[in-house]
C-alpha cells in the first residue's frame, strides 16, 4: 500500500469519528457563540474511491466507547454505516451530493448533517474545503499534510491530526476525542 493511499484512508477513517461526536451533546458555546453550520460538500470532490472498515474509540469524561465504522466513498455518493460491538447497526447515512438519508437505530436521534461534513472536513481536499468554509463568512483553516483545524470566529472547533494508523480527532465543540483506525482499506477504483 502506498503512503499515498494509506494517508488517504487515514483521513477517512475521520468518518467514523463524526459519528461518535455528535452521540454526544453538549456543546462548549453559548447560544449567542454558537458557531455557524458546517457545509456539506459534493462527494464529486471527495477523496479517491475507497471502502474503509474501521474502529472508533470516543473518549469523552473519562468514559470510552467503541464502535466499528464501514464507510463507502465514490464520486456518485457517500455511505456510511456504524455498528455496535454487538453488530446492531446504530448509524446508517448516504448522501448523493443533493439528499443526505439517515437511519439510526430506535431511540437514538443523530444529526446526520453535522456528521457528514465533520466526515468531509476530515477527507476532502484543501481546494474543496477553501471554497466552502468562507473567511468572510467566519471561518478560519490550518491545513497541513499531519494536521487540519477549522476554526470558528478565531476559536478551534475541530482539531484532526494524523499518526500513523490513527486519525485523532479533537472536537472542542462537543468536548470529546475519537481515535480512528483503519482495519480495512480496498480501493474502489476501476
Amino acid at each position: 500500500m502506498s503512503m499515498l493511499n494509506l494517508h488517504r484512508g487515514l483521513r477517512s477513517a475521520s468518518l467514523s469519528v463524526c459519528v461518535l461526536l455528535l452521540m454526544t451533546g453538549c456543546s462548549v458555546f453559548s447560544p449567542s457563540e454558537r458557531p455557524a453550520e458546517m457545509v456539506l460538500l459534493q462527494p464529486a470532490d471527495g477523496p479517491l474511491p475507497v471502502l474503509l472498515t474501521q474502529r472508533v474509540s470516543l473518549n469523552k469524561w473519562g468514559q470510552q466507547q467503541q464502535f466499528i465504522a464501514i464507510g463507502r466513498f465514490t464520486y456518485q455518493q457517500t455511505k456510511l454505516v456504524a455498528l455496535l460491538p454487538t453488530g446492531q447497526q446504530l448509524l446508517y447515512l448516504e448522501f448523493d451530493g443533493e439528499e443526505l438519508t439517515q437511519r439510526t437505530a430506535p431511540s437514538v436521534e443523530l444529526p446526520g448533517k453535522e456528521i457528514l461534513a465533520l466526515i468531509q472536513f476530515a477527507l476532502w481536499s484543501d481546494e474543496a474545503l477553501h471554497n466552502s468554509y468562507r473567511p468572510e463568512q467566519g471561518w478560519a483553516l490550518e491545513l497541513t499534510d499531519r494536521r487540519r483545524q477549522l476554526l470558528y470566529n478565531d476559536k478551534v472547533l475541530l482539531d484532526v491530526l494524523y499518526a500513523k494508523q490513527q486519525v485523532i480527532i479533537d472536537n472542542q465543540l462537543k468536548g470529546y476525542q475519537v481515535m480512528i483506525e483503519t482495519l480495512e482499506q480496498k480501493d474502489l477504483t476501476p
